[in-house]
């Protein structure tokens, strides 16, 4: 069959109707038909379709290799800094059925449908003309983002600035990191390496009988970081091989020089996350003035009971925020740690006292007005909340 865009389009106007009646629940009251017979069905027809009207496929120039071989790279990546992660958060068991028979459905839901998928965004995006093939391999990435995501828990009536935001950030912009990333595959190369990378990224978690317990802007970050990196190192072959390319142009899209300043931003949000031993806390209160200002960063240290003493200044968790005080008093009972606390600023101590499962850690250092930002995102969130309500 010819090249056609028209034909293109018809096909992409079909599969984003099929994929938004899915997203949006029209049919939650046959949802394991329509998980285990009409979804796979629906992709792997479409795949067998598109294999036998479109003809042969056209294998991509040596790139391929290389693309493959970073895809291969950047899944093991994946996999071990979710792993890695772990080290910092903790463990838990996997939700998924690990048993043989478990792996087995989660192979037929959703592994067929993520292979076919490629197979269509691939044969799809090649059956245009040079010219036409990066607007169709974006009208893909934006239609497959669409029906990837679950619309009605966006505009849902219990929806709240926090939550779409929220949403935005942890589902949104991984789908649309590996979006762009498979659609450039598929204009560079083929529907296997974006295919590979799917299968063992979501085989480790059906398979792996404990997965780390990672805070949800940790996963996001992981899963829209990967795939970028990844892009720009196709991207950077690419521009290798191209020989109307000149050396400029080469070197500005070398990803190595980008990949230090991401993983500087990776770690500084990780520190600001609290998921290592030490975590900023903005001061927002004069309650330890002046030892610490409105505006001030304290640094926290994780620590036990057993690493305080009189004098620490300590972060400890109340019922909807934590408290940063000076500990005036250690007493034991039946082996627990209870502290009582005082704010420097403040005329009489804390209502209370301090047990050791509510310590959080010790600080053991600030920095002036570094806090500020976060303080004025903190009143503005309020505010936001109070006008909702």
């Amino acid at each position: 069959m010819q090249k056609s865009k028209n034909a293109t389009i018809v096909i992409l106007i079909a599969i984003f109707t099929y994929g938004l009646l899915g997203s949006i629940k029209l049919v939650k009251d046959i949802n394991t038909i329509y998980l285990y017979i009409i979804n796979p069905i629906f992709w792997i027809g479409l795949s067998i379709i598109l294999f036998n009207i479109l003809g042969k496929s056209i294998e991509k120039r040596k790139i391929k290799k290389d693309i493959t071989e970073y895809t291969l790279i950047a899944t093991i990546v994946f996999i071990v800094t979710y792993m890695l992660s772990g080290l910092f958060v903790t463990f838990g068991n996997n939700p998924y059925n690990t048993s043989i028979i478990g792996v087995l459905h989660n192979l037929w839901i959703f592994g067929t449908v993520l292979v076919a998928k490629e197979y269509v965004r691939y044969r799809l995006i090649n059956n245009v003309y040079e010219k036409d093939k990066t607007k169709i391999a974006v009208l893909i990435a934006i239609i497959y983002v669409i029906i990837d995501i679950e619309i009605n828990r966006i505009i849902g009536q219990s929806a709240t600035i926090y939550s779409v935001s929220k949403y935005f950030v942890e589902m949104v912009l991984p789908n649309i990191a590996k979006n762009v990333l498979f659609s450039y595959i598929a204009i560079k190369g083929n529907y296997i390496p974006s295919a590979i990378y799917q299968l063992i990224t979501n085989l480790y978690f059906w398979i792996s009988p404990i997965l780390p317990n990672s805070p949800w802007v940790m996963t996001a970050i992981i899963n829209i970081t990967i795939p970028t990196i990844l892009f720009l190192y196709i991207r950077y072959a690419n521009n290798k091989i191209n020989i109307k390319r000149n050396r400029e142009s080469i070197a500005n899209s070398d990803p190595r020089a980008v990949i230090p300043i991401v993983v500087i931003i990776i770690l500084g949000l990780f520190f600001a996350m609290g998921i290592f031993p030490i975590k900023p806390v903005a001061i927002a209160s004069g309650s330890m003035e002046k030892e610490l200002y409105v505006g001030d960063v304290a640094i926290v240290q994780k620590c036990t009971a057993n690493d305080i003493k009189v004098g620490d200044i300590i972060e400890y968790q109340l019922e909807d925020y934590t408290v940063i005080h000076r500990v005036i008093a250690i007493n034991q009972n039946n082996g627990n740690f209870y502290f009582s606390t005082k704010g420097d600023n403040n005329n009489s101590q804390d209502e209370g006292q301090v047990n050791e499962e509510q310590l959080i850690g010790k600080v053991v250092y600030k920095i002036k007005y570094l806090g500020y930002p976060a303080i004025w995102l903190n009143i503005a969130e309020k505010e936001t909340l109070q006008k909702e309500n």
